[in-house]
């Protein structure tokens, strides 16, 4: 409870914070329109002398682009600009304010996972639920609860995996100081915003089995669109657990190898 009670101060610390530039309210509303309205044209294009391109239709595709939206906003609201923080040469690490984190009266993972929010990222998260409902609404089969919840479930999974992956990566910060390598996993998470089936066969396993970008953005689409495999389900499910047990073990290690700035 304690832990949930945090969060909701860092929440409302955050909505002081933004409220405070107003303009960033309309420089997010025009992030996310020029952001869809890339989306949609690169699909209109994909589309414009196709009905079906390997298997997958316009309404399925704009549904894997709601998907991918979803999963930007919410990394963008929570995710990233916690993380962000610590590495990069004004990163915490490098200038030695990671001392104070470390004074915190809780869990150091825990606190750089959610302490910092971008209230904003809302208005992302709404126009990618509006591409989603008319993407499913442009499909001739029903979405039923079942399905609904199924989806719910591989979002988290893919979010849990998202996160795990992003931990690795800002672990590296300690080890290499000064470094910022997130982006790696931000170039990356683009080639989520198309079904991968579009992709040749080797691109498609690489996104898979090595970068999971399926599983992060594909398999939470397929399961809205109920094109999915039980299979990928549960690898996704077991793929999250091992990496966050990874990512949990080596963060907790990386921590050994931070110099305190008063030492």
């Amino acid at each position: 409870m304690r832990y949930f009670k945090l969060i909701v101060i860092f929440i409302q610390a955050a909505f002081q914070n933004e409220s405070a530039y107003r303009m960033n309210f309309f420089m997010n509303f025009l992030s996310a329109a020029l952001s869809l309205a890339g989306g949609i044209g690169g699909i209109y294009i994909l589309y414009v002398n196709n009905e079906v391109l390997n298997g997958w239709t316009m309404p399925e595709t704009l549904a894997v682009l709601g998907v991918y939206m979803l999963v930007q906003a919410v990394k963008n609201m929570v995710i990233s600009p916690s993380m962000n923080k610590l590495g990069g040469m004004d990163g915490e690490i490098e200038n030695g304010t990671f001392d104070y984190t470390l004074l915190k009266p809780i869990s150091t993972q825990y606190y750089v996972s959610v302490r910092e929010w971008s209230i904003w990222s809302v208005m992302h998260i709404a126009v990618a639920a509006g591409v989603i409902i008319v993407a499913l609404n442009g499909m001739d089969q029903e979405i039923g609860i079942t399905a609904i919840a199924l989806f719910m479930l591989a979002l988290l999974v893919s979010l849990g995996i998202l996160y795990s992956i992003m931990l690795l990566l800002s672990s590296l910060a300690f080890w290499y100081r000064g470094t910022y390598v997130l982006w790696i996993m931000e170039d990356f998470l683009q080639a989520g915003r198309y079904p991968l089936g579009i992709y040749p066969r080797s691109i498609q396993l690489f996104l898979l089995w090595v970068l999971p970008v399926g599983f992060i953005v594909a398999v939470p689409a397929e399961v809205l669109v109920q094109n999915a495999q039980p299979f990928m389900l549960m690898a996704g499910f077991i793929l999250m657990i091992v990496l966050f047990v990874c990512a949990t073990i080596f963060f907790n290690r990386s921590l050994r190898k931070y110099s305190s700035a008063s030492s």
